[in-house]
């Protein structure tokens, strides 16, 4: 499925790529905030971060991020789910920069960041989707699939919204990537019979590293090569729990936290490589 046919336009002249796609997970704090880049240039936003009364990481960290880069517009804006540390920074996107659409989980509840972000795709007349099970969306090469959640409702588990996250399957030739939203292990469990890749290279952990999420199943299925944790400095959640790091380090993943490395980028090619390119050492 492609998504209003927003994807399928021509990459800008000058912009195609090098062959390679490019993951950031930007240092936003206690929240989450991930671009790819596809290897001709276009770029989709996973969630866009927390607001609070003194920071808004759309104002502060990921408009800037965009203009540094000259981006010019993002192809697509995906919600995983309406917690304020994933949609906190999504007004201020979609009233300063040009997205071409939405995407969400539908999840029949709102928190004020959502519906402030609702409320700014409505005043630009932006086409907000809701996403099913098996979509996928198609830019450059790069698939993305939507692995969860089945019934977006927030009932599973006593988790709330977190359970009707958005699980994502991102694919480039023999790379691939798993971003799991706040989706706890229930839900993990339930998405794992779908999963494409016979490993995963990079796994966005689950619920900045929460001890609901990152379930030895997981773990043991994807077999990840690097874990990449959004998490904000000393935060009073605790986050990432010890057994979760302990859990990747047995596994062999290589992890890297925004709350130590800063703003965390990977290039991945087409033939499974891939380097990963941390702000601070």
């Amino acid at each position: 499925v492609l998504f209003g046919g927003f994807l399928l336009g021509p990459p800008a002249l000058g912009l195609l790529g090098n062959g390679e796609i490019e993951v950031v997970v930007l240092d936003v704090g206690q929240g989450d905030a991930t671009l790819l880049r596809s290897p001709a240039g276009r770029w989709i936003m996973v969630d866009t971060g927390p607001k609070t009364r003194s920071f808004d990481a759309g104002e502060r960290t990921i408009l800037p991020f965009l203009r540094r880069r000259g981006v010019k517009r993002l192809d697509l804006m995906i919600l995983t789910h309406p917690d304020m540390d994933h949609v906190g920074g999504a007004a201020a996107v979609l009233q300063g920069f040009p997205v071409a659409g939405v995407l969400d989980p539908g999840v029949p509840a709102g928190t004020e960041a959502f519906l402030s972000a609702l409320g700014s795709a409505s005043d630009r007349g932006l086409p907000w989707h809701v996403a099913q099970v098996g979509d996928s969306i198609h830019l450059d090469g790069v698939a993305v699939r939507v692995l969860a959640p089945e019934n977006p409702d927030g009932g599973h588990g006593g988790e709330g919204a977190n359970a009707s996250s958005l699980v994502l399957e991102v694919r480039y030739g023999e790379f691939s990537m798993l971003l799991t939203g706040d989706a706890p292990a229930e839900e993990e469990i339930r998405f794992l019979p779908r999963l494409l890749s016979a490993r995963i290279h990079v796994l966005k952990v689950g619920h900045h590293g929460s001890a609901t999420s990152t379930s030895t199943e997981l773990v043991d299925r994807t077999d990840p090569g690097v874990a990449l944790i959004s998490a904000g400095r000393r935060n009073r959640f605790g986050h990432p729990h010890p057994e979760v790091l302990a859990r990747l380090s047995e596994a062999g993943a290589r992890i890297f936290r925004t709350d130590i490395h800063g703003t965390v980028t990977v290039r991945g090619k087409k033939n499974g490589t891939y380097s990963v390119s941390p702000q601070l050492q």
